[in-house]
This record gives C-alpha cells, sequence and structure tokens, in this order.
C-alpha cells in the first residue's frame, strides 16, 4: 500500500518486477511513452533496508518503510496510479570478473574451484555465478591485484579483471560483507 501525504509517497511493498511481470511490462511501456515514469536510484546495501527516504529523478519525494527486510531489485516497481509509476534503480558498482578460460586439464579444476571458494568465502561477499564467471562487489582496486597474485599459477585457467555493473547477487547468496 503506498500512502501519499505532503507530496510524499510511503512505499511499504514491491509491486512486481517489469522484467519478469509481462502485465507490468506492458505497464511500464504505456508510461514510459507518455513521460509518466519516475526512477529512484539506491545502492544496493540500501536495497535491503527496511527504511529510508530518497527523491526520484523528477524530484518526488519518497519513505521506505518496510516490515520485513525487502530485497529491492533493479526495475521494481514500488508504485503506481493512473498518472504516475515509480521505479528502482540499482546503482552500478565496480566488481571483480573471474572467468574461467577453455581447460583440458581437468585435475587442476577441483583444487581451483576450492580455493576460489574458500577465497571469497573469507571475503564475506555476496556473489553471482554464470556458466564460467564468478562476479562479486569490490570495495577496493587493490582486491583485484591481490586476487591475481593468489591465483597466479592458475593463470592458464582464469581471467580476473575488474568491470562495473548493476550487481545483483544470486538468490541465498547475499551475505554480509566486511
Amino acid at each position: 500500500m503506498e500512502i501519499i501525504e505532503n507530496n510524499m509517497i510511503t512505499v511499504n511493498q514491491i509491486l512486481g518486477n517489469i522484467n519478469t511481470d509481462s502485465n507490468l511490462r506492458k505497464k511500464y511501456e504505456y508510461m514510459l511513452k507518455n513521460d509518466l515514469c519516475e526512477k529512484v536510484v539506491i545502492t544496493r546495501m540500501e536495497s535491503e533496508k527496511l527504511r529510508m527516504r530518497k527523491s526520484t529523478n523528477k524530484k518526488t519525494d519518497v519513505a521506505f518503510i518496510f516490515k520485513h527486510n525487502p530485497t529491492l531489485r533493479n526495475d521494481d516497481v514500488i508504485f503506481m496510479d493512473d498518472n504516475k509509476m515509480i521505479m528502482v534503480t540499482l546503482e552500478s558498482e565496480s566488481v571483480a570478473i573471474i572467468t574461467f578460460k577453455s581447460y583440458k586439464d581437468n585435475e587442476n579444476i577441483f583444487p581451483l574451484s576450492v580455493k576460489i571458494g574458500h577465497s571469497l568465502g573469507n571475503l564475506h561477499r555476496p556473489i553471482k555465478v554464470t556458466t564460467n564467471q564468478v562476479i562479486f562487489p569490490l570495495q577496493a582496486e587493490t582486491e583485484l591485484e591481490m586476487l591475481k597474485k593468489m591465483f597466479s599459477s592458475y593463470d592458464k585457467f582464469l581471467d580476473i579483471k575488474s568491470g562495473n555493473m548493476i550487481f545483483e547477487p544470486d538468490e541465498g547468496s547475499n551475505i554480509h560483507e566486511h
């Protein structure tokens, strides 16, 4: 339920996401075409806050008040009426991308995977795993150099680089960060 008071919208639920709900996607396309969409930009860390106050790109005041920890995702719809749709946009952030190259030496893949898992576990970072990549947020660029040194003996199997992206961790892997 959204409450509008003194030009402030209070949000206490997520209505859905335009990437997973086809009806919301259609409504979004209509609203966008008619310049009725607004975006509120938040960080990944803010996406789990119970309470916060933000402004949209069109200066609408939004108060987030959730009873339980939310997990706001990029393109979530948090408010909608006939004249306005407000969506969440996550800020992009610096990430490490560890890519497994194609390899023929299967004997090294298990110890390498265990070492990567152990090292990332010690960093207490959320992760995103794709077919051949592990992606996680960087807190400092020096971490990238540390990873490259740590796994230098496996450089024929791995490519380690940094990037900037909207990072959304895999379900169940969004743990506390140090």
